[in-house]
């Protein structure tokens, strides 16, 4: 599992950005776009801002222009990229949250956008854990799409075999510039080696969205309380169920039986799996690294290499986005060997 912030870091973190956060509701009239090939800027109310990535996909977005043409054009004909947005703007005569933080735009939204903020949200996480008995924060991160809280209980963990023990817990992510909803996903930590596996497809994970009712002003919209009650209801619930022995000795159950299948062709089995969820030749290469070091040629071997290798990855996204993976490749691997037994995933 990889570490970026430690609990006090976060919460400083997020103390400290919730002082450069400014919203505006600002009419699409009234909005105009310069792009230089250093950044792309939009200007209201005599202001000019330039915006995050996440800001400029949903202005294309808004504006109904390929992402891939904004780039693209930006770079090469600035000039042509503000014409087409300020002809466009000029049409969709509404509303748009703008969301900015230390004067740069990170999110263009609807005027119907409920406010979750990371704050308020890891608030109620923290409020949770004081009701349930051994639940810890064992890593955390902020990116400028989504906070990552990943959570672990020293009391809800189990053999897979003698000296290989997982624990239980969670991973909650929340966004406050419209890149998905507040997610709470089971989550387990093997403890020998501290490698995480997040696990969205053994339990549904609860989602809470960021759509409320229509705010005409941004007065209107500031004044709108974040749901805490309903937000601790929805986390304390799904933690309940993701703690829930019934639940997550399932989990171990395929664990057990991936420790009995043995990968044959095992160098062909992660070429497949690199294939398969989209891996680079960097990280193809960590797999086989870890493989080759952790000497279990079973399919629960695969995973822990898998696993392992998202403590390599130099971005904290990617790094979950790899601990998916390997709950995947458990989830689906055993059915996915070859009836004949040669230990390869099929295509």
């Amino acid at each position: 599992m990889k570490t970026d912030l430690n609990l006090s870091q976060l919460v400083s973190r997020l103390d400290y950005l919730s002082t450069l956060k400014k919203d505006y509701l600002i009419s699409t009239d009234d909005i105009s776009v310069q792009t230089n090939p250093a950044e792309s800027c939009i200007n209201f109310q005599g202001v000019s801002y330039p915006m995050q990535e996440t800001a400029k996909r949903q202005l294309s977005a808004v504006c109904g222009i390929p992402y891939s043409y904004v780039k693209r054009i930006g770079k090469e004909y600035p000039e042509l990229l503000d014409a087409n947005y300020n002809g466009l703007l000029r049409n969709i005569h509404k509303n748009k949250l703008v969301r900015t933080i230390g004067g740069r735009v990170r999110a263009i939204l609807s005027d119907h956008y409920k406010k979750y903020e990371n704050e308020a949200v890891l608030a109620t996480i923290l409020s949770v854990l004081d009701n349930i008995k051994g639940l810890n924060v064992v890593s955390s991160s902020l990116t400028a799409e989504r906070m990552y809280v990943k959570l672990v209980s020293e009391i809800e963990r189990v053999d897979v075999k003698v000296g290989d023990s997982v624990a239980f817990g969670a991973i909650i992510t929340n966004s406050e510039v419209g890149m998905g909803s507040i997610t709470v996903n089971p989550f387990c930590m093997r403890l020998v080696c501290t490698n995480g596996m997040a696990l969205p497809k053994y339990l549904g994970n609860a989602r809470r969205i960021h759509l409320g009712r229509k705010f005409r002003t941004i007065e209107e919209y500031e004044m709108i309380a974040d749901d805490i009650d309903g937000i601790r209801g929805n986390i304390e619930e799904c933690l309940k169920e993701a703690l829930d022995p019934v639940f997550y000795m399932k989990i171990v159950d395929k664990m057990r039986m991936a420790t009995e299948i043995k990968l044959v062709a095992p160098f062909e089995s992660i070429d497949k799996v690199a294939k398969l969820y989209g891996l680079d030749e960097r990280e193809k290469k960590t797999i086989t690294v870890h493989y080759i070091a952790g000497k279990d040629d079973t399919l629960y071997g695969l995973v822990n290499a898998v696993t392992r290798a998202s403590q390599d990855m130099q971005s904290y996204v990617r790094a979950t986005e790899m601990e998916k993976i390997g709950s995947d490749i458990l989830f689906d691997g055993i059915l996915s060997v070859t009836k004949k037994g040669n230990g390869m995933l099929m295509d």
